[in-house]
């Protein structure tokens, strides 16, 4: 079972790592495509809208062919739109191959944990897919800084290639899993999950609190390079930052527990928003800076931790079709904010996108006041 989980856990990573890499390398990007930050940065928006497009159209093919095959046939396609951006002559290109990319993580993501949870011993899922998702610490811990690293010294179409051939390996090495996770012949939508009840503030809990995320986040590198004049490797550490802090935070976990979805959810938000003006307030100060982002990392995680408890235990039943509306709405996201981003970055720096941000995740606080007042709704135990 080792090898399944590491060819899964590697999908993630590579699929995690191209997802956040061009924050720290977009000076380096806008530098040899003569593009400006806020243009390169509008790849990253045509990834999110491949990713939410995929999410509603290409993930309900794992039901009718099979998770195993669209994660391969997800595989071969994200090699390919890694290797055109490698080889991208301008902007525009480079936005057509990272929504290429965004397709081919749509499909694969769904499937991946599909996998997960198909491989896993019986009584051991949430420890097989615990192992499979840490894929997105490893991106943010190792692919990204050591991919910022790396573009210092052989430029970031090399970094993109090397990318495009890890997910053409992990495509060959996946060759065992092609006939798991049986088709059932019949394709779900997501769509369906838009009446259970709940469902609408649980996608705005969403869109708030990953627009908040993104909006700073696509422009910390950017801040780093340009802002305080530091090299990408050292704007490449502040990924890795933020993944300690997201990493450490499965020690507090269990006190999410404790508290319950209802008493936990407002409180934490309460600090993602600080987190949120601790960062604008050293943001002139590197190495504070890093120190915030791993405060950041650590309430993030546990802010998507509660968020996602809350979506899947609104409807058991529909478990499947709410992540997928989670997933379209995340991306969405991830297209929206280089643009309301790239705007306050223009005027105001980093600082304009953490106070944007910081205001998002109040208002995620707010909404989640009325959490408290149905406490019926929503298990205490069920933050994990």
């Amino acid at each position: 079972m080792r090898t399944p989980i590491l060819i899964l856990m590697s999908a993630i990573g590579v699929i995690g790592a191209n997802s956040l890499l061009l924050s720290p390398v977009v000076t380096a990007v806008s530098q040899t495509l003569n593009a400006t930050t806020a243009e390169v940065m509008r790849a990253a928006s045509a990834y999110g809208l491949g990713v939410a497009a995929a999410a509603l159209l290409l993930a309900p093919l794992g039901d009718r062919i099979g998770a195993g095959r669209l994660m391969r046939a997800a595989l071969l396609l994200l090699g390919a739109g890694l290797g055109a951006s490698a080889a991208a002559p301008d902007v525009w290109t480079l936005m057509v191959a990272q929504a290429v990319c965004g397709l081919a993580a749509g499909a694969a993501l769904p499937s991946i944990y599909t996998l997960a949870m198909v491989i896993a011993p019986k009584g051991r899922e949430a420890q097989v897919l615990g192992y499979v998702l840490a894929g997105w610490t490893v991106s943010m811990v190792l692919g990204v800084s050591v991919s910022a690293w790396a573009t210092d010294l052989a430029g970031w179409r090399a970094v993109y290639g090397t990318l495009a051939g890890v997910a053409l390996l992990l495509w060959a090495a996946s060759a065992s899993l092609r006939a798991a996770g049986s088709p059932s012949g019949q394709a779900t939508s997501p769509l369906t999950a838009l009446r259970v009840p709940g469902i609408a503030r649980g996608l705005l809990a969403t869109a708030l609190l990953m627009m908040g995320f993104y909006s700073s986040y696509f422009f910390t590198g950017a801040h780093i390079t340009q802002g305080l004049g530091l090299s990408t490797t050292q704007a490449g550490l502040l990924p890795l930052f933020y993944g300690i802090g997201f990493g450490l935070a499965v020690l507090l976990d269990p006190l999410l527990d404790r508290l319950g979805l209802a008493r936990a959810t407002a409180p934490v938000l309460l600090a993602v928003t600080a987190s949120y003006l601790l960062m604008m307030a050293v943001s002139q100060e590197y190495m504070l800076l890093l120190g915030a982002a791993l405060i950041w990392g650590v309430f993030q995680h546990l802010a998507l931790n509660l968020l996602v408890a809350r979506l899947t235990a609104l409807e058991p039943a529909q478990r499947g079709a709410i992540m997928g509306l989670y997933s379209t709405v995340t991306y969405l996201c991830v297209f929206a904010a280089p643009f309301a981003g790239g705007l306050l970055f223009a005027g105001w720096g980093l600082a304009g996108c953490l106070m944007l941000s910081a205001l998002l995740a109040l208002s995620g606080a707010a909404e989640a006041l009325g959490l408290r007042r149905k406490p019926g709704a929503l298990p205490a135990g069920s933050a994990t």
